[in-house]
């Protein structure tokens, strides 16, 4: 009759343990999830820089609707 005392027992002591795995693999996602946040905000704080280029910088004459030979292919300039 004991045993079956027992099986509650054990039972109950693996959920318990099972839940702690479990609990321990969750921190350690949500530990990477957080450090790939801080990554992530790093990378959004960097200036863009040359990525977009210096296009407030840029002194040229194309900063119509329709710059001069935009849309011109090779044959165009031959025909012409």
């Amino acid at each position: 009759m004991e045993q079956r005392a027992n099986d509650p027992e054990r039972e109950l002591e693996h959920t318990g343990d099972e839940l702690e795995e479990r609990l321990g693999r969750l921190e350690d996602h949500l530990e990477d999830a957080k450090d790939e946040l801080e990554a992530r905000k790093e990378d959004a704080d960097e200036p863009l820089g040359d990525a977009a280029g210096d296009w407030k910088e840029t002194h040229d004459e194309a900063g119509g609707e329709d710059p001069e030979g935009a849309g011109r292919t090779k044959n165009d300039d031959d025909a012409a």
